[in-house]
């Protein structure tokens, strides 16, 4: 399912979701040249506490997000498998999923209302 996408090369670095009870937050961007919504994903994880080695590799997992979303995985089953691969804590993995669908696919956002 989701791991398959890179969350396991994220480890100490993922998500779960507002189905847990969570509210949206903003939007972000990418390296080199950051979008607004890559600055804004970076902001929302890094607020968290969430540490990731590479802005590209952490925008890219928030892609993984949508992809798994628009392939029609739970939320829930999503935030379970992201905390069962790296080492966030419930907070965090939510923080990163609700901050992935806010910037980079808000057609998603719904689940989480």
């Amino acid at each position: 399912m989701f791991t398959r996408n890179g969350v396991t090369k994220f480890a100490g670095t993922a998500l779960v979701a507002g189905a847990l009870g969570l509210a949206a937050f903003t939007t972000a961007g990418t390296a080199g040249a950051m979008s607004s919504a890559d600055d804004n994903f970076l902001t929302d994880i890094s607020s968290e506490g969430i540490a990731y080695d590479s802005e590209t590799e952490a925008i890219s997992i928030a892609y993984d997000v949508c992809f798994a979303l628009d392939d029609g995985v739970d939320p829930v089953d999503l935030g379970m498998e992201l905390l069962d691969a790296t080492d966030l804590t419930t907070d965090q993995a939510a923080t990163f999923v609700v901050s992935s669908v806010a910037n980079f696919c808000p057609e998603h956002q719904p689940l989480f209302a």
